[in-house]
């Protein structure tokens, strides 16, 4: 996978989080509570999202490799 793939596979995550953090913000609202996330969040989570479905495919992908 190319590094230009991998920063554009990112920022699909990174836009899944900023949706998530609009939500909570228009919770908050309603609530009268802050429950929204912070911007280092968002990253985070993004991140961390990200992460996860990296090592299933580079799993999946070593697993087909040693076959």
């Amino acid at each position: 996978m190319s590094s230009k793939q991998l920063i554009a596979d990112f920022r699909k995550f990174v836009e899944i989080q900023k949706e998530r953090q609009a939500a909570t913000q228009e919770l908050s609202q309603v609530l009268g509570i802050d429950v929204s996330f912070s911007d280092e969040e968002v990253i985070e989570y993004a991140m961390q999202s990200y992460n996860k479905v990296l090592q299933k495919q580079i799993a999946e992908d070593v697993l087909k490799w040693m076959k």
